[in-house]
């Protein structure tokens, strides 16, 4: 399913930055692009995040995600 129109990517690749040590919004968008653009998809990256880290005990949540405003609809750029 694609994640990031303006880049082009899918979750797939999104979920294949985080097993590759991706932890950040930040580190995804340098690995595959995902957030660089709009940052619409920023949301669904940082669930996709939440999904994948949330059993890490390493891991809190992406819900304080420096990257969102508090209005989700003005997006911090990175």
């Amino acid at each position: 399913m694609w994640i990031c129109h303006c880049k082009g990517v899918t979750d797939g690749q999104i979920r294949s930055a985080i097993e590759s040590g991706a932890r950040t919004p930040v580190e995804i968008g340098a690995h595959c692009r995902a957030g660089t653009g709009c940052g619409g998809c920023l949301p669904e990256v940082c669930r996709l995040l939440d999904d994948h880290l949330t059993s890490q005990a390493f891991y809190g949540s992406c819900r304080d995600c420096p990257l969102l405003a508090d209005d989700e609809s003005e997006l911090i750029s990175a």
